[in-house]
């Protein structure tokens, strides 16, 4: 899994400035701190920074649990051709790969609740079950074609 783009350290510090010019504009350039405003201007710039960053992680997710959901749609329709006692067995299989696939959604929806905030431990264990769930269906993919063949 690819990790979401980060803005750079001169970008990030390219925004604080131009929002703490921006707060400092807004007073007319009269009294104030700079200091305040750049410590204001750093939290708001980080608060959009995590919120893009969560919008990334989410939308990463939400293309993988699709592509899971096809996935497994496309091993049923394969399975249905079959005769019944190996289709059975694959049926069971798939049976664990919906828990799974059940057990990534539960993850996503807790990361997309809680955003970036949710965790390292939250976001690493919902890709892992993606990962798995990827896994099992492409070796189900594989003895479906040599089934069929």
């Amino acid at each position: 899994m690819t990790t979401p783009h980060k803005t750079s350290t001169d970008d990030r510090r390219r925004m604080v400035a131009e929002a703490a010019y921006f707060r400092a504009e807004h007073r007319g350039f009269d009294g104030g701190d700079a200091w305040a405003d750049w410590f204001e201007a750093e939290a708001e710039v980080d608060a959009r920074l995590d919120e893009t960053e969560n919008d990334r992680l989410v939308d990463r997710l939400e293309e993988r649990l699709a592509a899971v959901d096809r996935k497994i749609k496309a091993a049923r329709k394969g399975l249905s051709g079959m005769k019944s006692e190996v289709r059975e067995e694959w049926e069971r299989e798939l049976s664990k790969l919906v828990k799974r696939r059940d057990a990534f959604h539960e993850k996503f929806e807790e990361i997309r609740e809680k955003g970036l905030h949710a965790g390292e431990k939250a976001r690493q264990q919902a890709e892992k079950i993606s990962d798995d769930i990827s896994e099992v269906l492409h070796r189900v993919e594989r003895k479906l074609k040599k089934i069929g063949k």
